[in-house]
């Protein structure tokens, strides 16, 4: 039971990484949130400082 409840839950939430590129595009900027290695060049970037913390929490 609790596993449907839990399926329940995350089906209501969007999935951040496809959200956040989303954002990027109508930006005008390149979509490339969570596909870091770590290295990213892209100082102005408003979403970098949360996207290198997701990928070192991932890795």
């Amino acid at each position: 039971m609790a596993d449907n409840l839990d399926n329940k839950l995350n089906d209501q939430f969007p999935d951040l990484t496809h959200f956040i590129q989303s954002i990027q595009r109508i930006e005008g900027n390149p979509d490339c949130f969570g596909e870091s290695n770590g290295d990213c060049d892209r100082k102005d970037c408003i979403w970098r400082e949360y996207c290198l913390k997701e990928k070192a929490i991932k890795d």
